[in-house]
């Protein structure tokens, strides 16, 4: 057989195998939708029966401390003060419905929409309806991600909830840089924002999803002798932890008591960085990187449906926090500077656009010849851990 002959077989068997690939993913897609159909309830069906109480009647739990974290990702410039000027939820709703239309909210991405699709559901509900938002402070930019927001639940309750990041890659790139730096400008601006609260005899509860749950643990840590001796609760869905400085310091230990650390079964976000083992692992019915969204997590009545961490996430731990204590933080910023130069001069601004091209990604930062060779390294070592992790499920 010539080579010609060998060129053409490989070629057939390359296009063979992206067909079966295609039959195969199908099948597999198919398999995921049926079990999601036949799966438990999720906090939309919780806000269907539990939205019928009051927080008088039924005390407020982590599945509203999740509802919550997920209302932050709606963009309420114009719509919610920035001052102490309080709005319910029922009105906040209607201002909002009115000045975006169902093209304009199918435009935005995914976590934004579920919290928009929250917003729309709570708002005629006994639980929600009432509840006043405040304190509203937005600040997007090359460098920073960063949004929050303050419920008044009633009775000197209030939970102040911190926006996880979005699909844009240049948020993402500031959860990145959290590996060799700290602080970042959001946890700056978190701490900021912690510290205006000043409400006497207030019972706070805070939280977030993703980044906004690492942003309400850092803001607990370093707020002010008054606020932090009101917050009761610290919620983190699904958030990353700390660099071991902050971790071993003396601000964590204080607030330790009060974390709570949730996190999927399959969970890469909420493991990334140092962090306790005592975290809640809940049910998703989504496998890897798809149980990041709240919207997948099984609910049990008012709690999360509980479950054992997955041996997907369990190899992804402990390979990701090997390979992450090899490089100082020199090196992990060259890094992740050298990633994210690649990605913006391959318009890649998207999760959805990086998971199509991450390999792509991987081969540049492996074989280009201005690459540092230290990042090189890195590159190779953590497209194995991706790897292995990935002979139990996808990454997303």
């Amino acid at each position: 057989m010539n080579t010609e002959d060998i060129k053409k077989t490989i070629n057939k068997g390359i296009e063979e195998g992206k067909k079966a690939a295609k039959v195969i993913g199908k099948k597999i897609a198919e398999k995921i939708n049926e079990a999601k159909e036949k799966s438990s309830h999720d906090y939309f069906d919780y806000i269907e029966y539990y939205g019928n109480y009051t927080f008088a009647e039924r005390e407020f739990n982590e599945i509203d401390n999740v509802i919550l974290s997920m209302l932050t990702y709606v963009d309420y410039t114009g719509i919610v003060s920035e001052t102490k000027e309080k709005k319910s939820v029922e009105d906040v709703a209607l201002e909002f419905f009115k000045k975006y239309s169902k093209n304009d909210i199918s435009k935005l991405y995914a976590s934004d929409q579920e919290g928009v699709k929250l917003l729309k559901k709570i708002t005629s509900k006994k639980r929600f309806k009432d509840i006043k938002l405040f304190n509203y402070s937005y600040d997007y930019n090359d460098g920073c991600q960063f949004s929050a927001v303050t419920f008044d639940l009633g009775n000197n309750l209030y939970y102040i909830g911190f926006e996880g990041t979005d699909e844009l890659i240049s948020g993402w790139k500031e959860d990145c840089i959290m590996s060799y730096k700290f602080p970042v400008k959001a946890h700056t601006l978190a701490k900021k924002y912690i510290n205006k609260f000043t409400i006497s005899n207030a019972k706070l509860i805070v939280g977030g999803h993703s980044k906004g749950g690492n942003l309400a643990l850092v803001a607990s840590m370093y707020a002010n002798f008054f606020v932090k001796m009101r917050i009761k609760k610290i919620y983190s869905n699904d958030g990353q932890g700390l660099r071991e400085k902050e971790y071993e310091s003396k601000q964590y230990k204080k607030i330790a008591k009060k974390y709570i650390h949730i996190i999927p079964n399959s969970s890469i976000v909420g493991l990334l960085l140092n962090h306790d083992n005592n975290y809640k692992v809940v049910k998703s019915n989504m496998p890897g990187f798809v149980s990041h969204f709240p919207s997948t997590w099984q609910v049990n009545y008012n709690t999360f449906e509980r479950t054992k961490l997955s041996r997907f996430s369990k190899v992804f731990d402990e390979g990701f926090a090997k390979w992450l204590s090899n490089y100082d933080e020199e090196q992990r910023e060259l890094f992740v500077e050298s990633a994210f130069k690649i990605l913006k001069d391959n318009n890649i601004e998207t999760l959805l656009q990086f998971n199509e091209n991450y390999k792509l990604i991987f081969d540049i930062l492996k074989s280009s010849k201005d690459i540092n060779p230290v990042v090189k390294d890195m590159s190779i070592e953590l497209f194995k851990v991706i790897t292995k992790t990935n002979l139990e499920y996808p990454l997303v």
